[in-house]
């Protein structure tokens, strides 16, 4: 049994190091956003996640992917990767990750998918959530998308009631003023 652990935590190790390697160049090259080296992020960060697919870092690798995907245009492959990682994380990887699935579905022009990955991250959120601001405003502007402003305002006027002291709360005053609305 011993050897089994030995093993296990010098895999683990190496997909951490293999990790650190990946992530190091995701960064640089978001920082850059070069198309051929967006390219070869997400070939590292496909090969890191192939060699080691049950590492601790394989939400977060899935997360990068799926930015990594999103910045050159591939909104399915960027789905794909954001709905692994919301998968394995139920922390912040996964509450950024379910907000990725929405930007995705509404980059692909489908408002009505993007508003239900958004009323899908909320449940069981509140207003001390991480991203919870950001996921109402983010449903809000959906919904005034898919011509539901009564619904829209509905969603600004809880994020003011909810979260008044929210870097989004001037936003949703704005967005309130532009449909006619009050803030009460």
């Amino acid at each position: 049994m011993a050897g089994v652990w030995t093993f296990l935590q010098h895999r683990e190790v190496s997909a951490h190091r293999a990790f650190a390697t990946a992530s190091a160049a995701y960064r640089q090259v978001m920082a850059s956003g070069e198309e051929p080296r967006l390219a070869d992020a997400a070939q590292a960060l496909t090969e890191f996640l192939k060699d080691y697919p049950r590492s601790a870092d394989a939400a977060q690798a899935w997360y990068s992917l799926a930015n990594v995907e999103y910045r050159r245009g591939r909104h399915d492959a960027a789905l794909a990767a954001f709905g692994k990682a919301a998968g394995r994380d139920s922390g912040s990887v996964g509450a950024l990750s379910r907000l990725g699935i929405g930007y995705a579905w509404e980059a692909k022009k489908d408002p009505a998918r993007a508003l239900a990955a958004y009323e899908a991250a909320l449940k069981g959120r509140g207003p001390k959530d991480f991203l919870y601001a950001e996921l109402l405003l983010a449903a809000a502007r959906v919904q005034e998308e898919m011509k539901q402003p009564a619904a829209a305002v509905e969603t600004y006027r809880r994020l003011l009631k909810d979260v008044p002291d929210s870097s989004r709360a001037e936003e949703a005053r704005t967005r309130l003023a532009i449909l006619g609305a009050s803030a009460a």
